[in-house]
């Protein structure tokens, strides 16, 4: 279910909107832009996770859903948002096993078919 690189990366954290989706764009190391949606948020041993899928892009528009992927999540003091991949295999098993039993066992997916009431704000 889940990918899991041993990378460490350090992320722009931008919302964007695709078809009611609150989107937002991680830089990897090498510079490239790689576009994800929030699933979720699990808490484990004092550290906050993001649960995140990729998303691909076309003309604005989300075009295909990609691999579900864990980061870790700080903020600075400012509260700004950074996202880092998860070092440990064990930490990582850890937080995708509380994710599966958070969703049931069931595979979450974002449907862009849903309406959105509060489209018409603004963040």
């Amino acid at each position: 279910m889940f990918d899991h690189e041993h990378n460490h990366h350090h992320h722009d954290h931008d919302h964007e909107h695709h078809d009611h989706i609150d989107a937002f764009t991680l830089m990897d190391e090498e510079g490239n832009e790689h576009h994800f949606v929030l699933l979720g948020e699990v808490e484990n041993k004092g550290k906050t996770y993001w649960v995140c899928e990729e998303i691909f892009v076309e003309n604005d528009e989300v075009s295909e859903f990609g691999d579900t992927y864990l980061f870790v999540k700080t903020e600075d003091e400012d509260g700004n948002v950074f996202l880092d991949s998860i070092e440990s295999e064990e930490e990582f098993n850890e937080v995708a096993k509380i994710w599966e039993e958070m969703m049931g066992g069931e595979d979450f997916f974002v449907d862009l078919d849903e309406e959105d009431e509060d489209e018409d704000e603004e963040e």
